[in-house]
């Protein structure tokens, strides 16, 4: 028999956001524009802070969407911060 425990998180600290389908699918809009090869990006479940744009060790640019509602900004920059990271 198995038995689980149930965890809670401490009142102050917020739940984790976590991007869904339609989230990926407006980033796949900005990249597939680029053109940038889905294969070629790699994408943190979890949303964190300002988000960030970076080269992976493993050569791949991995995004991180930023931790908010509103997306439209970090999306229009990202284009831009794409194409100075090469």
């Amino acid at each position: 028999m198995s038995r689980r425990r149930a965890v809670s998180l401490p009142e102050d600290e917020p739940a984790m956001r976590v991007i869904d389908q339609g989230i990926m699918n407006r980033l796949f809009e900005v990249t597939d524009e680029i053109p940038l090869d889905r294969e070629a990006i790699q994408v943190p479940l979890v949303m964190e802070g300002e988000g960030k744009v970076a080269r992976a060790k493993n050569g791949r640019i991995e995004i991180t969407l930023p931790d908010t509602d509103d997306l439209g900004p970090f999306l229009a920059a990202l284009p831009e911060r794409l194409r100075e990271l090469g």
